[in-house]
């Protein structure tokens, strides 16, 4: 675990990590090091920036044909950062804006929650996986088709 006091100190704060392991709910397996490089930019009192990349391949099941499959996850990091107290206060229209305690600032839990959310919804082992069984199947649920060729 890697804590930063973000209320002291000199800015940018330039980092990188590699992650054997983390603590995501409902996505793969960490197969590689998670590599994320980034830098932590100081724009105003309580309020900051961190720009970067984050990589990585995971190992998940598809959720089609339930085969292992290699998920790699490769995605920029354009975040504001904030104290956790401005959340409920905080009227701006961001997107992406995380919100933790800024004298405390735990790095490790940032990069989980990013990952979180960067992580693919649905994990198929290739983009057609199945199509082919369905089309298939949809002529074999058509019982009237033979009845329909012979009377045309």
């Amino acid at each position: 675990m890697k804590i930063l006091n973000l209320n002291e100190g000199s800015f940018p704060i330039n980092f990188s990590i590699k992650l054997e392991t983390v603590d995501v709910p409902n996505i793969g397996k960490l197969q590689k090091d998670l590599l994320v490089e980034a830098e932590i930019q100081k724009i105003s009192k309580d309020l900051y920036r961190c720009a970067g990349h984050m990589k990585g391949h995971f190992n998940d099941t598809c959720q089609n044909c339930l085969k292992d499959t290699e998920v790699e996850v490769s995605n920029n990091i354009n975040v504001t950062i904030k104290d956790l107290t401005e959340m409920h206060h905080d009227s701006s229209e961001q997107d992406q804006t995380h919100y933790q305690d800024l004298e405390y600032f735990d790095l490790h839990r940032f990069i989980e929650e990013e990952l979180a959310i960067i992580y693919p919804d649905i994990v198929k082992c290739s983009e057609n996986c199945l199509e082919g069984e369905i089309s298939r199947g949809k002529e074999k649920n058509l019982p009237f088709k033979k009845i329909r060729d012979l009377i045309e």
